[in-house]
């Protein structure tokens, strides 16, 4: 189930046809399970986005899971040999987002993805936050404020 949810994720992730994210609260009128999400790719190449996503299996009234996902996309692999990341919450280091490493090719671009399964409580402080940082290997960023507000779209959907 939670795999299902997660290939309909990515999916969504690539049909979308710009680069802004995409907030959804929708219900699978086959099966009856209710994801709600913010699914964001990066503006540019080599750039990062976060995308949130909760999944209500059918009969379930609160989400059964919770999932974050840093993506970045190029024209070559970037953190193939090199995929660990660190975070800062509010200047915070966070070690709770340790993330897992996988990787796709999607035309001319690879997308690389470091995501994490979180509980509803780090999801509303990470919602709560007023700045979150990530360093993978040597690259460092910060989420930016859509991602911020998309991540707060899905928690306030999710109550």
């Amino acid at each position: 189930m939670i795999q299902h949810f997660i290939i309909s994720a990515a999916l969504l992730l690539f049909s979308c046809a710009s680069y802004a994210g995409v907030f959804k609260d929708e219900v699978d009128r086959f099966n009856g399970s209710r994801s709600v999400s913010w699914m964001s790719i990066p503006e540019e190449a080599e750039g990062f986005s976060l995308s949130t996503m909760a999944f209500y299996p059918k009969g379930y009234a609160a989400p059964y899971a919770y999932r974050i996902e840093l993506l970045t996309r190029a024209d070559r692999w970037q953190y193939l040999e090199c995929h660990h990341s660190d975070w800062l919450v509010d200047g915070v280091r966070d070690p709770y987002l340790e993330m897992e490493y996988s990787n796709t090719v999607a035309g001319s671009s690879t997308m690389e993805r470091f995501t994490k399964r979180v509980d509803r409580q780090n999801l509303e402080r990470l919602a709560s936050a007023k700045l979150v940082e990530f360093k993978v290997c040597g690259t460092e960023g910060k989420v930016s404020e859509k991602d911020m507000d998309g991540l707060r779209k899905v928690v306030n959907a999710t109550r």
